[in-house]
């Protein structure tokens, strides 16, 4: 490891191992020196390798965009210096989730500096089964919509209008029912986990920057972030493959989840009901100690 990238040293060279999927970060384009083409250089980012990448291509490639997931083509054992920029064949949109790929060790620290976070996170992703998987990283697939759940936050009010509130607020929601499901029988703790997670992800589009800082935006004001998320699984549903029962599952979760308690609920909502209790009531408690 140097330089936070995934490397090995030899006597000649120092050999950089590129993932296969790297989240794109900075993108710049201008005009090829010889007067043909495009010359295009970007920042791409992985836990095991950030890096400066470079390419020529015939023409812009308009989706490619900042946050987008991509595929390095074209991209041999390549030798690194400090301040290499180093030559590929292009850099590929993945335009599908792939169920696979953990989102959250493609996580610039420019975006979300506290790793310690952005590792829970990670950790949290690991536990739930592979449809579940599947769905988050469907769910956060567009680069845009993942770093406003990223950075935003989860109101406008001075006690949580802080850098990375609602997502820190979704991974303690997740963290806090796992907690509650330990040792009950008959519960699905990967349901658990993804409920909790996106109880609350809907807000990364209730707000929207504005000269004075974070406002309401026209959506959270007539539509709101419960719907909101539900919107969003809709729309990843047929780009997953998972059982019907189980999607429907975590709308169910999602939905009752929200009341008190409930003889129709299910155990998970049940549980994802008390999580979010218990997180007000502390944090009641925190505002007047």
């Amino acid at each position: 490891m140097k330089n936070g990238l995934n490397v090995e040293s030899t006597a000649s060279a120092t050999t950089l191992h590129l993932p296969p999927y790297c989240r794109l970060i900075n993108l710049v384009r201008l005009p090829a020196a010889s007067g043909r083409g495009i010359y295009n250089e970007a920042t791409i980012y992985h836990d095991n390798a950030s890096c400066r990448v470079s390419w020529h291509s015939s023409a812009v490639d308009s989706r490619l965009t900042h946050g987008s997931m991509v595929v390095l083509k074209g991209a041999p054992n390549l030798a690194l210096n400090d301040k290499a920029c180093l030559p590929i064949g292009r850099l590929e949109l993945v335009d599908m989730p792939v169920a696979s790929i953990n989102p959250f060790h493609t996580v610039p620290p420019s975006w979300v500096a506290d790793r310690r976070l952005v590792r829970q996170a990670a950790e949290l992703w690991e536990r739930v089964s592979r449809p579940l998987q599947h769905l988050i990283n469907a769910v956060f697939w567009d680069g845009g919509r993942f770093h406003r759940f990223l950075t935003g936050p989860t109101s406008t009010g001075k006690d949580v209008f802080l850098p990375d509130s609602n997502f820190r607020h979704c991974v303690e929601m997740a963290e806090r029912a796992a907690n509650l499901a330990k040792g009950l029988d008959g519960v699905s703790l990967p349901l658990v986990v993804t409920s909790a997670f996106l109880s609350d992800a809907g807000k990364a589009d209730d707000f929207r920057v504005s000269p004075e800082g974070y406002c309401l935006s026209e959506r959270g004001a007539k539509v709101g972030y419960q719907t909101t998320v539900l919107e969003w699984l809709a729309v990843a549903r047929p780009q997953v493959i998972m059982p019907e029962q189980l999607y429907l599952s975590v709308v169910h979760a999602l939905v009752a989840g929200r009341r008190s308690g409930s003889g129709d609920s299910s155990i998970e909502a049940m549980i994802l009901s008390v999580a979010r209790q218990v997180g007000e009531r502390g944090r009641e408690l925190a505002q007047h100690s």
